[in-house]
């Protein structure tokens, strides 16, 4: 399986996904055959400071995913001590996901980020009307 095939999703796809009640993972297959899924444990964190003053919401997004890992959607990257020493900026998820795209595709609508990645010379799947584009 390429690098194509291998997908990271962005908290803000996953945000998107819960609150609007939608299959990501459905739009990925329409545009790449046999996708594998895969989010940082990172986001974890990045959703509880996002749901800060919403701890139930967070806790329900958190049930969410769970469920979906156990069911094999996608599997979680540990983001280890060895990458996490490379740089001080890999403590923001963004500079992460910027690092990991070389090796997979990186599922955004983050535009900063897109831009980002889109300079490093890689790939991004972004969601348009209810579907996904690669970019």
């Amino acid at each position: 399986m390429g690098r194509l095939n291998n997908v990271l999703i962005d908290t803000n796809v996953l945000i998107y996904m819960y609150e609007n009640k939608k299959d990501i993972f459905d739009y990925v297959t329409v545009l790449i055959p046999d996708p594998k899924f895969f989010i940082l444990d990172k986001v974890f964190d990045e959703l509880s400071k996002v749901y800060k003053a919403k701890p139930n919401k967070f806790l329900g997004i958190k049930r969410y995913l769970e469920k979906l890992k156990e069911i094999n959607k996608f599997e979680i990257i540990e983001v280890g001590e060895d990458v996490l020493s490379l740089s001080v900026k890999f403590t923001k998820i963004d500079n992460l996901l910027i690092y990991y795209s070389n090796k997979y595709l990186v599922y955004t609508n983050d535009k900063i980020l897109k831009d980002k990645i889109k300079k490093k010379g890689n790939r991004v799947l972004t969601l348009k009307n209810n579907g996904v584009l690669l970019i």
